[in-house]
Formats: structure tokens, sequence, C-alpha cells
């Protein structure tokens, strides 16, 4: 593990995470259908670029060194998400099922990540062109129509005071933004990532929107490795302390932490529902599961009815956040209308 750590801290992947997914999800397929791993690296190579091919060659010369596949993995930068999910495959025994449920979950993610931005990048686009139309707006045509109203001693309209109002905070909001990027950029190097893990999680699951979807990740994630390390034949106890070696450091302090708990002698319901990572269910699914002796398979179970709620809630976000970004640029370009044509109207009926 810590030479997965190790390599996690390199550069950039050159494998987009459309790659990763799919080329674990082929592996797991070629290793299901009987083939050894190295030839199935090898069949895989040949249908890869030649950077790619390269980095699938000095993977098998680390495997052929007795590296483990997750390491191998980790050691061309694959997202340690995906290296987690081959680390406890490689524990529980199950290491095409691992690579084909890892490949599939991230594929899902990265498009549900690429529909996102495709839909957002042109009403984004709209609304910096229109923006940008308001300023030049507000620096040439509005002073004019002010300087006009003074010099007739026409009253000006409630509309272009407010216009000319909201323009004299507009040149403000570019500073705003790069001092509040810096901000959040020191922040999070100086501050946040050298606070606990545990508390860091805590922080971000208050995140409006990001902190549910976070949540569920986590307890999607944390409930399917677990039923395939149970499933494996492993103990509550062993898996919880596989759990605790992972080169993630909030399973690490986490797993930790229950391990401690468990020695203490409280039981695995009482744990997680003291638990805020989570969501409040899985408390119940533990204390069924080990009721009835089947954990492994209703921790299984539960993992897909929380990625099917993932699903669903990415699907309502994006239904929700183009209409509202579109919403906002019709808007700016009826004020743009109005600025123009009010002030018109307003010196009309002062005439």
């Amino acid at each position: 593990m810590n030479m997965t750590v190790g390599y996690m801290s390199m550069k950039r992947s050159k494998w987009k995470g459309m790659e990763q997914a799919r080329f674990l999800i082929k592996l797991g397929e070629l290793l299901e259908n009987g083939y050894p791993l190295s030839h199935a690296i090898q069949f895989l190579m040949l249908q890869e670029s030649r950077k790619k091919a390269a980095d699938l060659n000095d993977a098998l010369l680390k495997l052929r060194e007795g590296h483990p596949l997750h390491a191998v993995l980790a050691s061309i930068n694959f997202h340690p998400q995906l290296v987690s999910y081959i680390y406890y495959g490689e524990k529980h025994g199950h290491i095409e099922q691992a690579l084909m449920e890892g490949g599939g979950f991230w594929q899902k993610r990265t498009e549900d990540l690429e529909r996102m931005k495709k839909l957002l990048i042109y009403p984004l686009f709209l609304f910096f062109f229109v923006a940008n139309i308001f300023i030049v707006l507000q620096e040439t045509l509005l002073p004019k129509f002010q300087m006009l109203f003074e010099s007739m001693e026409v009253k000006q309209n409630i509309f272009l005071t407010v216009v000319l109002a909201v323009s004299k905070i507009l040149p403000a909001i570019p500073v705003i933004l790069a001092v509040s990027l810096m901000f959040i950029f020191f922040g999070r190097k100086y501050w946040f990532s050298r606070m606990c893990p545990l508390k860091r999680r805590k922080i971000l699951h208050k995140i409006p929107f990001i902190g549910r979807f976070l949540k569920l990740y986590d307890t999607q994630f944390f409930s399917s490795q677990l039923s395939g390390l149970l499933s494996g034949g492993l103990s509550i106890n062993e898996s919880i302390r596989l759990f605790s070696e992972s080169s993630q450091p909030f399973y690490q302090k986490l797993c930790c932490l229950i391990k401690q708990e468990l020695t203490e002698g409280k039981s695995l319901e009482d744990i997680f529902q003291e638990i805020p990572y989570f969501e409040k269910h899985l408390s119940v699914i533990m204390a069924h599961g080990q009721k009835y002796g089947t954990l492994d398979s209703e921790l299984f179970h539960y993992s897909r009815y929380v990625l099917s709620a993932i699903e669903e809630k990415t699907g309502a976000a994006i239904r929700i956040i183009q209409p509202l970004l579109f919403s906002i640029v019709g808007l700016l370009i009826v004020s743009i209308y109005l600025a123009v044509l009010m002030p018109m109207f307003s010196l009309l009926g002062g005439l």
C-alpha cells in the first residue's frame, strides 16, 4: 500500500476517465473468460495507442516483478477510487468482478460528468457573452442617457436607477471572483488539506447539493466493497482492518475508529448509527444482515439501490440546472432591451 500511495502522488494520468473505465471493464471480461492476467493485458495492449501501450508494457514488467495489480494501476496513475476497487477485489478474491464493477461505476460517473459539461457549456457561454454586452452597455450608453436626463431635467425612471446601481457593482465582480478563487486555493492548500480527514468530510457534507452526492457516493462505495470482502469469506473485523489499510485517508481514519469501537464491544449497528458520513439506512442494513446472516448480500443489494439513487439525482440535477441557467440568460437579455428602451420612453414622456 505504501507503493500505491507513492504512485498516486505522481503526475496526472495519460488515461482519461472513460479510457480507464473501459480498460478495466475489458480486462475484467477477459479474466472472466479464462485469460491469465498477463495475457489479457497483452491482448488489450494491441488495441491502445503507443503511449498507453508503453504504460501497459511497464505494467506487465511490474506484475512479473511480483507487484499486485492495484499498485501497478496506481503506477500508471489510474484514479485512486478505481485503484481501491481493485485493491479490495484482490483481497476478497473476485478480481474480475471488481474490475467490471469499478469500471462500470466509473464509466457511468464519467458519462454523467460529460453530459453535465455539455449541457452547461452553451448556457454558460451565453451568460458570459450577455454579461459582457451588459458591461459595454453600462460603460457607453447608460452614462449618456443619464447625462441627457440631467440636461433635460427629466426624472429618471426606477428601472434606469436600478440598472445604474447594478452597473456600478459589475466592474467589481471579476475582482471578487479572483480574490475568492485565491482564498479557496490557499485555504485548501494550507488549512483544509492539513485537517483531519474525518473533519474534512464533515465540512464537505455540509456543502449544499455537493454534500448530498458525496454522502451517497461514500455509502455506495463502502457498502459495495464491504459486501465483496464479506462474500470472500472474511469476517467483519478482518474486512474493517483491510479498509483501515486503504490508500484513501478518509477510510483509513474512519475504519481505525470503527475497529477500535468493535474491540470495545460496541455492536456494528450502534457504531454505524453514530457515524454521520453514510446514509442513515446503512445501520439498519447492518443490523438486519447480521441478524439473519445475510449481511454480504444485503449490503450488495443496498449498494445497487444507492447507485440507482445517485443516477436519479444526477438526472434531476441536470434537468434543473440547464433551464435555470437559460432563465438567467433570458433575464439578462430582457434587462438589456429594457435598459435601452425604458430611458427613451421616459425622455419622450418628459417632453
